[in-house]
């Protein structure tokens, strides 16, 4: 008998899977397993083609995989960002306008402004006790919310039809005019923070300042719009765009004042053309999209509101200096 041992049998053909000698598989992967791809599970069977699935939501939840938790910020499956909730314009306006309403347009809408005080004063106690009410609860009570939106939108229709962004004379309608080219949009109610409810007058300040100076220079270029409409009977493009923002942060601060909305005034210069909500059309004002013409008169509007401000406190200051005058210790300028 030899000793020589037999022939080793051949090497076995190495498997193009197996890891290197001396480095393990990847979890879960046994020995020559090729790895699932990206984003599947193994034992998986991925989406039918071209159906995509949604973040948080993997391919096996058929087969009983938990889903994954959405994105924290988010209002829908993608992750995006909720809105601000914010107070809505819409003015179907830019259509011809009869010459005579256009001339006697103050003289006309002297009744409507006689409404507006008795309301703007009503809502001012109303508006006390809503105060309170939302320092304890966070919570404006239903009947007072509903009464200063009232007074929201017939404050808004009444400074639409001044401003000579529609002819159509407002109803004497409180709550709703459903018909009326002018309409407002309240966010459904939130709850208010009592920190931000307690400070509400400070916090007032920055937004009543720019609705004050662009309410002033609106004014003063309402005169010159006034006369070309005499001639024309069709206010311009960039007089309604600039207009129509102004109004529209208007409306947002007196929601924001109000406690209606917990947000601040913002979006005097419009929409962005780009943003989601650019894409929905509702009005010619929503989104609020400016041409670089309404800008531009936006910017002297706040040019010459500042001018006016800074002016009528001079003025205020000299006559305050005279002994012999009397004047009232606060002034509110009334630029309609």
């Amino acid at each position: 008998m030899s000793d020589q041992l037999p022939p080793a049998p051949p090497p076995p053909p190495e498997d193009p899977n197996q890891p290197p000698y001396g480095q393990q598989p990847p979890y879960g992967q046994q020995p020559g397993q090729q790895p699932p791809p990206y984003g599947q599970q193994p034992g998986q069977q991925p989406p039918p083609y071209g159906q995509q699935q949604p973040y948080g939501h993997p391919y096996g939840q058929q087969q009983g995989y938990p889903q994954y938790p959405q994105y924290p910020g988010g209002g829908n499956v993608y992750g995006e960002l909720r809105r601000e909730p914010e107070v809505q314009l819409d003015v179907q306006g830019l259509r011809p306008q009869r010459r005579w309403t256009v001339l006697i347009r103050l003289i006309l809408a002297i009744p409507q402004l006689i409404v507006l005080y008795l309301l703007l004063v009503a809502g001012f106690f109303v508006l006390i006790v809503g105060w309170f009410a939302a320092l304890f609860t966070g919570r404006l009570p239903a009947g007072i919310r509903d009464f200063l939106i009232g007074v929201l939108k017939y404050q808004i229709r009444v400074h639409g039809y001044l401003f000579l962004l529609v002819d159509e004379y407002p109803p004497f309608a409180f709550f709703e005019a459903p018909g009326y080219p002018i309409q407002i949009e309240v966010p459904e109610p939130t709850r208010l923070n009592p920190a931000a409810v307690f400070f509400r007058i400070i916090l007032m300040v920055p937004g009543w300042i720019v609705t004050s100076v662009v309410g002033e220079g609106a004014a003063v270029v309402s005169f010159f719009v006034w006369i070309i409409m005499l001639f024309t009977g069709v206010q311009p493009e960039p007089a309604f765009g600039a207009t129509s923002a102004m109004l529209r942060y208007e409306s947002r601060f007196l929601g924001f004042s109000g406690m209606l909305t917990p947000t601040q005034p913002k979006g005097l210069f419009g929409d962005a053309p780009g943003a989601p909500e650019a894409a929905a059309r509702r009005s010619p004002t929503r989104p609020l999209l400016l041409s670089s013409g309404a800008r531009t008169l936006l910017i002297v509007m706040i040019v010459v509101g500042a001018i006016a401000a800074i002016f009528n406190g001079v003025f205020n200051s000299d006559n305050g200096s005279d002994s012999n005058s009397v004047k009232a210790p606060y002034t509110v300028s009334q630029h309609l």
